[in-house]
């Protein structure tokens, strides 16, 4: 089965993807599209991974860095949103949140993955990858796309 790492990683993969075509397209329905990955992505990497790792005393400054760069791309999703994808402003905010995402994704893949497999079993990380997915789930039906 697989663990909650390999479903991140994935997501992390489609989203950069998705930013790409982005930035080729300039297209707001592109953006809504990772939109519609990543709200879901930080939510459940927030309520079910970073949760149980900030419990741990040598972790919550990681975690805590992790929280700050989620904070980041929210942020900037926000300001997209109330962008026009013609606007002098689109793209160079489309930039930005692939620099963001990319040091979000290559920090967490490098460091709180690392940590996290120190710190939980084979078994809890399969756990939380099924109740990840059905968060995921959920979450995009309480939260449908424009």
């Amino acid at each position: 089965m697989e663990t909650i790492y390999d479903i991140l990683k994935a997501e992390h993969k489609q989203v950069s993807d998705l930013i790409q075509q982005a930035l080729r397209d300039g297209s707001k329905e592109t953006f809504f599209i990772i939109k519609a990955k990543t709200d879901p992505h930080l939510a459940g990497e927030e309520k079910l991974l970073y949760s149980l790792l900030e419990q741990k005393e040598d972790l919550r400054e990681l975690v805590s860095h992790a929280y700050e760069e989620h904070n980041e791309i929210k942020s900037i999703s926000f300001e997209l949103e109330s962008l026009d994808a013609g606007s002098s402003n689109w793209t160079s905010k489309i930039k930005e949140l692939d620099e963001s995402v990319s040091h979000h994704v290559e920090e967490e893949e490098n460091k709180v993955f690392p940590a996290a497999r120190k710190t939980l079993s084979e078994d809890k990380a399969q756990q939380i990858a099924q109740q990840y997915l059905d968060f995921s789930k959920s979450f995009q039906q309480q939260h449908p796309m424009p």
